[in-house]
């Protein structure tokens, strides 16, 4: 079985702890050109209570890596501006300016195509590297929080590093996608109403493993190697 970079998650876990969370709440959009929104409401995916329970290996994987794919919770501190800040703008778009050391931060939230959108800028250094008008975070959520997108840009590449994408259909099925640019690897998780769901990651977008689980904590699981060939499979109950 291929185990992917989990030093790597949790080394961003670790990190990502540290910063504060927005409350999760959904904005039905009717005050959406009054009042800025109060931050990006993210879904994120549960388990049922038997499969955190479990001790099956498959099992533990699951919950570890859905762990990480929630841990995009802890960016969303980020889009709220200094408690007490008062936009430049009247808005929409919204615009919060604010010092943090040598650097200067800009919030920018605008509504676009039905969506919010929030643009976060650095300027100046933090003491290790000089930023001219770099995107460090940016995100878009739909105005009903049924979908939404999460991107962190690096600033020594000027490029992606990660993503994170989260969508609600109408039966309630949530589905939250995770890509690693660096090393392009994709981690798709699905939960059902019931709980139940799916875990697949992938590798240069090869399937290398599979889990799925059901609402009373039994599941199965699949692995592959690196041509997508089947290597192995079983169950859980």
């Amino acid at each position: 079985m291929r185990l992917f970079r989990m030093s790597l998650f949790l080394v961003l876990i670790g990190g990502l702890v540290l910063f504060s969370c927005s409350e999760d709440k959904k904005d039905d959009g009717t005050n959406a050109t009054d009042t800025p929104p109060e931050g990006v409401s993210i879904t994120e995916i549960e388990v049922p209570p038997a499969l955190l329970q479990s001790t099956n290996q498959y099992a533990q994987m699951a919950v570890g890596t859905i762990n990480f794919v929630n841990s995009f919770k802890g960016y969303v501190g980020f889009f709220n501006p200094n408690v007490g800040l008062q936009s430049d703008t009247d808005g929409p778009p919204w615009v919060y300016t604010w010092s943090d050391g040598g650097l200067t931060i800009t919030l920018t939230i605008t509504i676009e195509d039905n969506q919010y959108h929030w643009v976060l800028t650095f300027n100046g250094t933090d003491g290790e590297m000089q930023y001219n008008n770099f995107v460090m975070y940016e995100a878009w959520q739909n105005l009903d929080g049924t979908y939404g997108k999460l991107v962190v840009y690096d600033p020594e590449y000027q490029n992606i590093s990660t993503e994170w994408t989260w969508v609600q259909d109408d039966q309630g099925v949530i589905t939250v996608t995770f890509i690693n640019h660096y090393d392009q690897s994709k981690i798709i998780v699905t939960q059902n109403q019931d709980l139940s769901g799916t875990l697949e990651v992938y590798d240069n977008n090869i399937l290398t493993m599979k889990i799925s689980w059901n609402a009373d904590g039994s599941g199965n699981w699949w692995t592959y190697d690196d041509d997508g060939t089947l290597t192995g499979s079983g169950s859980w109950t």
